[in-house]
């Protein structure tokens, strides 16, 4: 395996705050707590012991959670209520599977940083936390995932909070998928996996949550289903202040206001009341009426002291929206800091003045790291090819005129002789100058016209050696395609079992070595056979 570094700002395929806060942009400073470094975690800890969190409460419920899996816990009871125990956390929705690539990357960036801490902060322990976002109802956000350059999709009717869903009809998708790598090294390993996942669980928040911790549980990573009575209960004071007081637009508006004025644009939309009101078969919004609070889908309507009996008697009913979830996520974890990919930083980074006003702990925010991979058979076809990872990083047209000239039989740069034709109309027309300015002109309207025709001249000879170089060419559009699926990142598109029946759980313990978070460079990784 061999790792190369690449500068994000080589390739035109991050956001502008994405970039900003990589290259630790000033502009950035007044809406984080600590600036991304290393050497600040001490501190980080100072600060945090000012925010204690129910310990107990937290132990129980991840006990109750793992034990209704039949699993254990990766640490033991007695280092999670230790004050001097903190987390470092990542979050994702339940994608099918896990869905692109950086869902693994996020926690292989998690658990590095952990360990990472773990050793350079004497009598602390920092554990990894995956929080599951099972409570998110977009059922096509997550319902579906990419292999090989085709979609694989769940097909099911759903309606409400994911992680509630029931398993029906996913045993399919799991016997499409053991086919697939039937044949491979680790295919076997994969088909036992995904059955004993769907076999200890009994709905889909269950199955991620056994899946995420096959993969990495052994590793030290927790996980936590927030979508649990308890946990919430732990959260209604905040759930309650933002019902009363609806503080929550208060305040994001106001920094999505300060951030767009220093030329960073605004991400999540802040409503003026950020929950919801959730059943198993349905999250519907909550908004502010006059005379009380409104259940937008059912039409049913509280007044405040209804809305807050309604809470207090059943948190497990009301569910925090995307500009309330950080918040509940930093009051229930002892949390350092959230890893993150660009897009979620970006959000973070509109909570500042919110978490203030609610009395939480402002983490520090990290960016996860950022992968291509290139397996075996892709290096040899790039052999095959000629042409590098490199190459492959810029644009095809690019790609291809550099690649031409390369290999061409025939030299393929004209710049020589067009500017002999320039020069011999010029020195023409200086001529005919003296005799006849008119004469001149039209002699300089000829080489503009016998410049074009030159060109396309070359244009056919280009074309000409495209057509010999065909079986390459081709090939080398495969390879784009493949490692930028869409002119995009192959992280945001395939999924992680194409690498991991090829290379098994090593492979997984290769992307924690690998995913060091404050590692700011595009990294990309080539395989091993």
């Amino acid at each position: 395996m061999k790792v190369n570094q690449v500068a994000y700002t080589r390739l035109n395929l991050w956001s502008h705050t994405d970039l900003a806060y990589l290259t630790h942009n000033p502009a950035l400073a007044p809406f984080v707590s600590y600036p991304a470094d290393f050497k600040l975690f001490q501190e980080v800890i100072n600060q945090r012991k000012n925010f204690p969190v129910d310990r107990t409460l937290l132990v129980r419920a991840l006990q109750k959670q793992y034990q209704a899996l039949g699993i254990s816990l990766p640490v033991s009871e007695n280092i999670l209520l230790n004050e001097n125990t903190y987390t470092v956390t990542t979050a994702h929705q339940p994608t099918l599977l896990t869905g692109p690539l950086y869902h693994i990357y996020k926690i292989a960036s998690t658990i590095h940083l952990a360990g990472d801490l773990s050793q350079s902060i004497p009598g602390h322990t920092v554990v990894p936390v995956f929080v599951i976002g099972g409570e998110d109802h977009d059922w096509e956000e997550v319902n579906h995932f990419n292999l090989f350059g085709r979609r694989y999709q769940w097909e099911r009717t759903a309606s409400g909070p994911c992680g509630r869903l029931s398993l029906e009809g996913l045993d399919n998708v799991i016997g499409t998928v053991t086919e697939i790598f039937s044949n491979t090294p680790f295919g076997g390993g994969i088909k036992e996996m995904l059955q004993t996942c769907l076999e200890k669980a009994t709905s889909y928040g269950q199955f991620h949550h056994m899946l995420i911790h096959t993969l990495f549980g052994h590793l030290g990573l927790v996980v936590i289903n927030m979508d649990d009575p308890e946990l919430k209960r732990a959260f209604v004071p905040l759930m309650e202040k933002e019902i009363r007081e609806q503080f929550s637009i208060k305040y994001v508006p106001q920094t999505q206001s300060t951030l767009e004025t220093a030329g960073f644009k605004a991400q999540a939309f802040c409503r003026p009341l950020n929950l919801f009101y959730m059943t198993d078969g349905m999250r519907e919004r909550l908004d502010v009426v006059e005379g009380g609070i409104k259940r937008l889908e059912s039409d049913v309507t509280y007044s405040v002291e209804e809305a807050i009996e309604e809470l207090k008697s059943h948190p497990e009913r009301f569910s925090p929206n995307v500009i309330m979830r950080p918040l509940y996520q930093e009051t229930i974890l002892p949390n350092l800091a959230y890893i993150g990919g660009g897009g979620e930083i970006a959000y973070w980074l509109e909570r500042k003045s919110q978490f203030a006003a609610a009395g939480v702990h402002f983490p520090m925010l990290i960016r996860r790291n950022s992968l291509m991979l290139i397996d075996a058979g892709t290096f040899a076809q790039m052999q095959k090819a000629d042409i590098t990872w490199e190459d492959l990083l810029s644009d095809y047209d690019s790609i291809v005129k550099s690649y031409l000239k390369r290999h061409s039989q025939a030299e393929l740069s004209f710049e020589e002789e067009q500017q002999m034709i320039k020069s011999a109309y010029e020195a023409l027309s200086a001529k005919a100058e003296k005799i006849d300015p008119t004469l001149a002109s039209a002699i300089l309207a000829e080489e503009t016209k016998q410049s074009k025709q030159f060109e396309q001249l070359g244009s056919r000879l280009m074309r000409a050696e495209k057509q010999l170089q065909d079986t390459n060419l081709k090939r080398i559009q495969k390879l784009k395609e493949k490692l930028f699926p869409e002119n995009g990142l192959q992280e945001r598109n395939e999924n992680f079992l194409s690498f991991y029946a090829q290379y098994g759980p090593k492979w997984i313990e290769d992307m924690i070595t690998i995913c060091d978070p404050f590692d700011e460079n595009f990294i990309v990784v080539e395989l091993q056979a």
